[in-house]
């Protein structure tokens, strides 16, 4: 249906009835004005943050889990994304020494597994370390987005999942086993009891320390005495946040870290500008890229925006409701009543004309400067607001730091059919027809 969209748009003009009980806007004036609709978010884990569509309990919320996500303790999770990175970098030495095809998209998919979870529980599922790059089990944890438009579209197959034991549920797919992680939540819940009852340093605490403390946390110390603590999290709410956590955290992260890997093959250009400018970063004496350093570089960071504009991450048509009082649009000079069911996709914004001049062009240098600024407004693969992804800035410092790891150390090239492979579908978040593999040559690390 995606696919047919800008071809319905284009007959029938900015505002298209798909079904009986919704239509389809293309008029990015309005795109900001809607709330979500419920009904789009039934994917089994109804207490996840991302799931919540009730304003204020998403606000309390988001309240206890943006200082874990904030820029500030992101920047402190370097040690540990770079002790997963280095994991990466040694597995993938055995396909170099054999001439063999890299399954980088399976080792992206490892990297953002174990980051995310060991950031969640204090502990990974080290997924980086098992063999092939875990190919079985990350096809189980990727089998469990290929359920989301059932889910969405079919709502009592999810009333019928969430009313069946966890047990149950993940002997129907093993990706729910996985991304469950009861055992690494028992662990933590385990930890967190016979801990002393301080708030931990940020730098120490893990997104279940926070969870279950509410927001009595060290960053929160100081704005005690003006609000009440936030009532902790009923284990179910703790159980389901966890898991969407961990949903979101890895395999859209992982895509794009696949579609910028393929990018930067495919572009020449564009490849000798990102390697220009990736050699003036001054490594530390261990031999790291800093990344602050690199999230500094202007055309570095335009291509990982451009990365997210031209794959899209989210495409689809995710639905949202009219609010009170109805909403004009402008470009039918007319009014959809409130309550009303719309749906809008983030492709189309990405690819409108009016807003990204030649959007069907890779143009990293777009971002740059004053009005590259302005572009940011439009570039919703993590939506905006006070809704937008709350792991937006972890999603931005593992691209950047993987992708310039990569480029820096391996010499990259396309094998036959990755084209073809790369072909996006839509499951809701983005998802390439095939699996990137690459070839690859390590290069001397000046």
């Amino acid at each position: 249906m995606l696919e047919r969209l800008p071809a319905l748009h284009q007959k029938y003009g900015p505002v298209v009835r798909i079904n009986p009980g919704e239509v389809h806007i293309k008029d990015a004036s309005v795109f900001h004005q809607f709330t979500k609709d419920p009904i789009a978010y039934t994917l089994g884990v109804p207490n996840a943050i991302s799931m919540l569509f009730d304003i204020s309990e998403h606000k309390k919320r988001r309240e206890t889990l943006n200082p874990s996500f904030s820029k500030r303790r992101i920047l402190l999770l370097e040690d540990l994304m770079y002790e997963e990175l280095e994991k990466v970098m040694s597995h993938a030495m055995p396909y170099i020494e054999r001439k063999e095809p890299l399954p980088i998209q399976d080792a992206y998919y490892c990297f953002t597994a174990d980051v995310i979870s060991h950031f969640t529980f204090g502990k990974s599922i080290d997924l980086i370390s098992q063999p092939n790059f875990s190919r079985e089990r990350v096809e189980q944890l990727r089998s469990f987005t290929n359920s989301i438009w059932i889910l969405i579209h079919f709502g009592f197959i999810h009333k019928i999942v969430s009313a069946l034991p966890r047990r149950v549920a993940a002997f129907a797919n093993e990706g729910y086993q996985m991304i469950f992680c009861e055992g690494l939540a028992q662990d933590a819940v385990r930890r967190h009891e016979h801990s002393d009852g301080k708030p931990k340093e940020l730098g120490e605490e893990t997104i279940f320390d926070r969870l279950l403390a509410g927001n009595n946390s060290k960053e929160n110390e100081a704005d005690m005495s003006r609000r009440k603590q936030a009532p902790k999290m009923a284990a179910q709410q703790i159980a389901d946040e966890s898991v969407g956590l961990l949903m979101a955290g890895t395999e859209t992260t992982a895509t794009m870290l696949a579609y910028g890997t393929y990018y930067f093959m495919t572009f020449p250009e564009v490849q000798a500008k990102i390697m220009a400018e990736l050699a003036t970063v001054q490594r530390t004496e261990s031999g790291r890229l800093p990344i602050q350093q690199i999230e500094s570089l202007p055309y570095f960071t335009g291509f990982v925006k451009e990365t997210l504009r031209f794959a899209h991450g989210v495409p689809g048509r995710l639905t949202r409701v009219v609010p009170s009082g109805g909403l004009y649009i402008p470009s039918i000079n007319d009014y959809i009543p409130e309550g009303y069911v719309v749906g809008m996709s983030h492709m189309m914004i990405h690819n409108d004309p009016e807003i990204f001049e030649a959007p069907n062009e890779f143009r990293p240098e777009r971002w740059i400067g004053e009005e590259g600024k302005q572009l940011d407004h439009w570039l919703l693969t993590f939506s905006k607001g006070s809704r937008n992804c709350l792991g937006m800035n972890l999603a931005y410092t593992e691209m950047h730091l993987m992708l310039a790891n990569v480029f820096t150390r391996f010499d990259l090239s396309l094998i036959p059919g990755t084209h073809e492979d790369m072909i996006w579908l839509d499951r809701a978040i983005v998802r390439n027809r095939g699996n990137l593999r690459v070839m690859a040559k390590l290069k001397s690390v000046k």
